[in-house]
């Protein structure tokens, strides 16, 4: 659908920090911070694909205050006039069903405009936005929601006075300001090992706690919430989102996504200031900033990893049986009656097949998982930390 050529010519040859139109001085947002010409950005390696993208946005349109009528465009979104009071608008798009959310800011004389741009590409599926294809998305719905005239983008004004939603400022996407950012990357995992439960002691980086939300018995969400005021990370099964949500394409059995939503002081740490800024390279540096701050990447040990490494070991098949059910009863306090010299045994099964009975089982065994933000899956590894001490004392 969105795919006809831009056709954004520049009117004006006279290009610096403030754009003066008449009464309004306006500056081009990306050009405020130094930081964001200074800054060196590594060569984005992520895969440039629909497993990696936007998520969701919401940008600030500023709009010229003797052209424009706020409550009226509002007011033709929603097909109703607007209350006294009255800021905001639910549009549905009609090619891809996808709702739109305006809000007018009186105090900035601004149009702020919140969408999935995802639904664009994908309209029944769930694949995520390409960096490089959130600018146009955002160009065609300010064309086609803005064309009724009650609203004039403050870059459509050019600084001859001329007027037009066809020929824009070059510098357009500088003029309109990132509100919030959800960066995402998808995940593909099939081990029948892994689970989200797994994740239930990792918390996020400032965060307060951690919480795993549960379907049927079955953890589908991983969130480790702080204040939601400025950023949020959130890991969670797709494939189960999606039918829940009932859409026409489900994703493939085993797809997981990692969220990371970005407003206010982490945009500006990441210098997203404007969809200028939205470039691949930025975009991923922020989405790492992320990963690392959910520490969903530091491995974690399954719970019956400690009884795979005893059903992997060498030791006999009876002492297999024996150290496990030692094991189990000490976890749960249980006095099996055993004799010394039968606890010692089992101790140097239990020893030569890397097992401590010191130390706590969810931290031993041979089933160490870590997600891998680069593959997009996870990766089973060898728990190293095996028991090595002189024999136990009982």
């Amino acid at each position: 659908m969105y795919n006809k050529q831009n056709r954004r010519s520049n009117m004006s040859t006279s290009r610096s920090v403030m754009i003066n139109t008449g009464n309004v001085i306006r500056p081009l947002l990306s050009n405020r911070c130094s930081l964001c010409t200074s800054n060196v950005y590594p060569i984005p390696t992520l895969p440039a694909d629909i497993t990696v993208g936007v998520d969701r946005i919401a940008v600030e349109i500023p709009l010229v205050p003797s052209k424009s009528d706020g409550k009226a465009l509002l007011s033709t979104i929603k097909n109703t006039q607007l209350g006294r009071w009255g800021a905001k608008a639910t549009a549905v798009h009609e090619a891809t069903d996808t709702k739109i959310h305006f809000q007018f800011n009186r105090a900035r004389w601004s149009i702020t405009m919140e969408f999935n741009p995802s639904r664009f590409m994908d309209p029944d599926g769930t694949a995520l936005t390409p960096i490089e294809s959130v600018a146009r998305i955002t160009e065609l719905l300010i064309e086609e929601y803005f064309a009724d005239g009650e609203a004039l983008p403050a870059f459509a004004v050019t600084t001859e006075g001329d007027e037009s939603l066809e020929y824009w400022e070059e510098s357009w996407r500088s003029q309109i300001r990132i509100i919030r950012l959800d960066g995402a990357r998808d995940f593909h995992i099939l081990d029948p090992f892994f689970s989200i439960e797994l994740f239930k002691e990792t918390k996020a980086k400032f965060a307060r706690a951690v919480s795993i939300i549960y379907n049927k018995g079955r953890a589908e969400t991983w969130d480790s919430p702080s204040s939601k005021k400025n950023s949020h990370v959130k890991f969670y099964d797709k494939t189960a989102h999606a039918v829940k949500k009932k859409l026409k394409n489900i994703p493939a059995q085993g797809t997981y996504r990692f969220e990371y939503l970005m407003r206010n002081k982490h945009l500006q740490r990441h210098h997203l200031h404007t969809l200028e800024d939205l470039t691949p390279a930025k975009f991923e540096a922020a989405l790492r900033f992320g990963w690392d701050m959910s520490k969903l990447g530091n491995p974690v040990n399954h719970e019956m990893g400690w009884v795979k490494q005893i059903n992997d070991s060498s030791i006999p098949a009876y002492a297999k049986a024996q150290v496990i059910g030692m094991l189990y009863a000490n976890e749960v306090s249980l006095d099996l009656n055993l004799k010394p010299h039968e606890k010692r045994n089992i101790k140097r099964f239990a020893k030569a097949a890397g097992i401590s009975f010191r130390r706590s089982l969810k931290k031993q065994g041979n089933l160490c998982m870590r997600l891998d933000l680069e593959t997009g899956t996870a990766i089973t590894e060898k728990n190293l930390l095996v028991h090595t001490d002189e024999e136990e004392d009982i």
